[in-house]
């Protein structure tokens, strides 16, 4: 599969990458529309975490479900799904009070 990504500080382009394993709580999202966030932007032309090679950019996405994990319950194989910038730790205690925002 293709990924848009850091070649070096100052550089960016498209790489051939593996297609990743879906884990029994994971999902697979074939993107459809992207946005680089500040921290790709200063990461990339300022060096802002150091020197990375091949290193995929972009987090805040929306994307339609390729593959779902077997314990996957609440979506399924050609949902359209949004891509949260910070994605919460859902096993922990406050996400299981339903306070997502406090992990």
């Amino acid at each position: 599969m293709k990924g848009y990504a850091m070649l070096k500080i100052g550089e960016v382009g498209w790489i051939e990458k593996e297609r990743p394993k879906c884990g029994p709580r994971d999902a697979i999202v074939r993107p459809t529309a992207l946005a680089p966030c500040t921290s790709d932007v200063h990461t990339v032309w300022e060096g802002a975490i150091g020197e990375r090679h091949n290193m995929i950019l972009g987090h805040e996405a929306v994307g339609i479900i390729d593959e779902v994990g077997s314990e996957v319950q609440d979506f399924k194989v050609g949902d359209k799904v949004i891509v949260p910038a910070i994605t919460p730790d859902w096993d922990s205690e406050a996400c299981q009070r339903g306070f997502p925002s406090q992990t």
